[in-house]
């Protein structure tokens, strides 16, 4: 099964463009035309302005060409402009406005978007949607400092979301985006100072803490090191 990417596209211009389409459209989307489609269903101002360049795999740990706040990359649809925190992901799929010429797309190359806000080191973690905002569910909580009272902190934090779906959402997506990278143990002890046997140990302690958080889970699995 093909798997959605993420995209930056960015058009040629004209004097009469909507000016949502003048810093690029960020997009995820099975492929070009898809991602295509979509912004051309989501605008509805006519035919898209000539494509000319398109960024593969964007990365969101690189400074991106808008300060802007950015809707959920992992879902299917546009995300910048954030539009699908309001829709929420693009379900149907009509390849019909998309256009027919578009240049091959270009990786993104770590640092490729260099400047003065480019960061020195590159981790795992920076791939991670919303990541900025969300290290003390993702990382922090878990961390060898604060392994004492962990049952509470994730009850707080279960409880918490009930009441803001909103943020408990982007936990959620966050999260199920770590959970499919499948960081190895060593890749876990760089954030967190916490040591776990093998893959499989780790596998089941990251899904028991998202079951728990967002399922029928009755309890989390302790880390290890948990007094």
């Amino acid at each position: 099964m093909t798997m959605p990417r993420r995209y930056w596209i960015e058009f040629d211009i004209q004097h009469d463009s909507d000016a949502r389409l003048w810093h690029g459209v960020g997009v995820t989307g099975f492929d070009v035309p898809d991602c295509l489609s979509m912004v051309a269903e989501l605008f509805r101002i006519g035919p898209l302005p000539p494509v000319r360049r398109v960024t593969a795999d964007i990365s969101l740990a690189e400074p991106l060409p808008v300060n802007l706040g950015l809707g959920v990359p992992v879902w299917r649809g546009v995300w910048y402009p954030p539009v699908n925190l309001e829709t929420g992901p693009t379900r149907s799929i009509d390849r019909r406005a998309a256009p027919s010429r578009y240049p091959a797309p270009v990786a993104d190359l770590p640092g490729a978007r260099g400047g003065a806000n480019s960061r020195a080191e590159h981790t795992w973690w920076d791939e991670i949607p919303y990541i900025r905002g969300l290290r003390w569910p993702l990382m922090d909580s878990h961390s060898a400092t604060y392994v004492g009272g962990f049952r509470l902190r994730v009850q707080q934090m279960r409880t918490a979301y009930g009441k803001d779906p909103t943020l408990g959402d982007m936990v959620r997506d966050a999260l199920d985006f770590m959970i499919a990278w499948r960081p190895t143990p060593d890749d876990w002890f760089d954030p967190t100072g916490i040591r776990f046997a093998d893959q499989r140990q780790l596998d089941e302690y990251l899904q028991a803490f998202r079951d728990f958080l967002f399922g029928d889970r009755a309890e989390p699995i302790d880390p290890p090191g948990r007094p």
